[in-house]
């Protein structure tokens, strides 16, 4: 959305996320859940302490924001303390973001950038279909739960049931994709 010419589908995008996702009333209807994640993430804050381990306070508010989001957008937690899928996913971003910091020559020297000397790009791309079959993945997951969200949908729900609408904008499975990515990885920074 931030990078998205200004038009219907920026407007469309902008409108769902401040009544869906963002407005007062979407603040307070997702309430619930910043209250049910504040509980888990003390909980395992107190496991940790109990076992005498180490408790990393920034990352365990960076994983409860995580999750907040990650049940207001799909309705799920994104990053569970266990589970393999999840931690792919945190693997994932946690890449994406070291990734997306490493200097690149190629930015500073346009005329050599296309050699890809340091592997940068080839290791983006690679990430980019990793994150891609893991976001279809979640998508046709949460499709087949649509039954189960009837009365309660989430961000995910409005925007799927708005990928046409009445001012004609379509929005592709491609900018619902990267809407979600920037939504979750958002949340991790």
């Amino acid at each position: 959305m931030v990078f998205a010419d200004y038009g219907a589908r920026w407007k469309l995008l902008r409108k769902l996320s401040n009544l869906h996702m963002l407005g007062g009333k979407a603040l307070e209807d997702w309430s619930q859940v910043r209250a049910v994640e504040l509980g888990h993430m003390l909980r395992a804050m107190l496991e940790l302490s109990q076992r005498a381990e180490p408790v990393v306070v920034p990352e365990m508010l960076t994983f409860s924001m995580a999750n907040m989001i990650g049940q207001v957008i799909l309705s799920r937690r994104v990053f569970e303390t266990k589970g393999s899928e999840s931690n792919e996913f945190k693997d994932m971003v946690v890449e994406l973001m070291t990734t997306a910091g490493y200097f690149n020559i190629g930015d500073f020297i346009p005329s050599i950038a296309w050699l890809d000397i340091q592997g940068i790009q080839h290791g983006m791309k690679h990430l980019h279909r990793k994150f891609d079959r893991l976001l279809t993945k979640m998508m046709e997951e949460h499709t087949a739960s649509a039954h189960e969200r009837k009365g309660n949908p989430d961000f995910l729900d409005v925007i799927m049931a708005n990928q046409e609408n009445s001012t004609g904008e379509k929005l592709t499975i491609t900018n619902i994709k990267a809407l979600l990515l920037v939504c979750i990885v958002k949340a991790r920074l």
